[in-house]
């Protein structure tokens, strides 16, 4: 089956993912994050932020960008399985295909600072050279990898100087530019602003992978991602029930644990326990990522449920063009270059909103693939990567004589 089929569910729960980063990224694009907090009690619907941002915390945050990066892992270990007989083939095309990954972030990350595909590029890069790695090895790297963090907090803890608290004045703060100003670059400006504040924006975001941990867990998810993928979990687990169970008991479990601890994983740890908070937290987004492609796999066994998940599967064949046509419509809507609907919307209507953006994306790719092969964004990549262009129709016409 690795051989020669595409594993279909992969592509349900890549859709998954990509609705959760959505729901996610719908927050910085929107301007929410940068409401003042007493002003977020003046929107529309303002009463059901608060249920809304339990449901983020318990369902989102965290949990699809894991199952989004375990996916890219297990992406280039079917490949891998794949091409065993011909490394010396592969792994060059693979880092060309890599290279252009980056290229396409970096135009993606110039006009939005939350693009994970050069992070994702950087560290591929570093995942294969660990592809022939025994098995069970794999797996340990992965886990060593997504607990790596806490070495730099205990050091900071401990060593370092004493963490400062940042105002609340808003759900994301900088240091040095109150909401208010970003607000005004981004929501009201024109594209010099949004460009300046956008690097602006970048600069503080990588810098935040110091604290939060992101590179080394992203390349945690890819290694376990890689794992799965080889030892066909995939094929043979992912789709029974018992991993349900055992991820979804298992992720609530720590996540209450987590939010009574109150952690925060965005921040350097203030005390013992407040780093141990941190790690409870990224065990409990890795299990109920877990969970959630298990019960994916379990749905999409039965004939209705591949009918109900067939709009996640076919976001999941486009996922790269989904996820920037998804900045393009987010930016269209709420910049100042666009809309203008920058910090006008709560949490109620951004869910609502997001739901409707992502129904609009499914009757895209419906349409796109019974005509095409594969979405635009992953034809064109594959063509720069193999160096020449080859058709995307999937029916061509034959237009003159016998």
């Amino acid at each position: 089956m690795i051989k020669n089929q595409r594993i279909h569910v992969i592509d349900a729960i890549r859709g998954l993912a990509v609705l959760g980063i959505l729901l996610a990224n719908i927050q910085s694009w929107s301007g929410y994050k940068y409401i003042p907090l007493e002003q977020i009690d003046t929107l529309d619907y303002a009463h059901l932020d608060g249920l809304f941002r339990y449901l983020h915390l318990w369902i989102v945050d965290g949990k699809f960008y894991a199952m989004f990066s375990m996916l890219f892992g297990a992406g280039f270990g079917l490949q891998y399985l794949k091409n065993r007989d011909r490394m010396e083939q592969f792994i060059p095309v693979y880092r060309r295909r890599l290279t252009l990954l980056f290229l396409f972030g970096i135009a993606h990350a110039l006009v939005w600072s939350g693009d994970i595909l050069t992070l994702y590029a950087l560290l591929a890069f570093v995942m294969i050279l660990m592809r022939d790695l025994p098995t069970r090895s794999t797996l340990w790297v992965a886990i060593g990898l997504l607990l790596f963090f806490a070495i730099p907090q205990a050091l900071m803890l401990y060593f370092g100087p004493e963490a400062t608290s940042t105002s609340n004045l808003a759900h994301k703060v900088y240091p040095d530019v109150t909401p208010a100003q970003v607000t005004v670059a981004l929501g009201e400006g024109g594209w010099v602003d949004a460009f300046s504040m956008n690097a602006h924006n970048l600069y503080w975001r990588w810098l935040d992978f110091l604290p939060n941990g992101r590179i080394s867990r992203v390349l945690g998810f890819f290694m376990l991602g890689f794992y799965l993928a080889r030892v066909q979990y995939f094929v043979h687990q992912v789709h029974r029930a018992r991993w349900v169970l055992v991820w979804g008991v298992t992720g609530v479990a720590l996540s209450a644990l987590a939010y009574a601890m109150h952690a925060n994983g965005s921040r350097w740890s203030v005390s013992g326990m407040d780093l141990l908070a941190k790690l409870v937290l990224v065990a409990s987004q890795t299990t109920l990522a877990l969970a959630f492609m298990s019960l994916t796999g379990v749905l999409y066994e039965s004939s209705l449920g591949r009918r109900v998940l067939h709009p996640l599967t076919l976001i999941g064949k486009m996922a790269f063009t989904n996820y920037l046509m998804q900045s393009v419509v987010g930016i269209t809507l709420f910049y100042g270059v666009g809309l203008g609907h920058y910090g006008s919307l709560g949490l109620a209507q951004l869910w609502l909103l997001a739901l409707l953006i992502y129904s609009g994306q499914v009757l895209f790719s419906a349409v796109w693939l019974q005509l095409f092969r594969q979405g635009p964004i992953e034809w064109f990549w594959g063509c720069l990567t193999k160096r020449r262009f080859t058709t995307n129709r999937k029916f061509l016409l034959h237009v003159g004589g016998d």
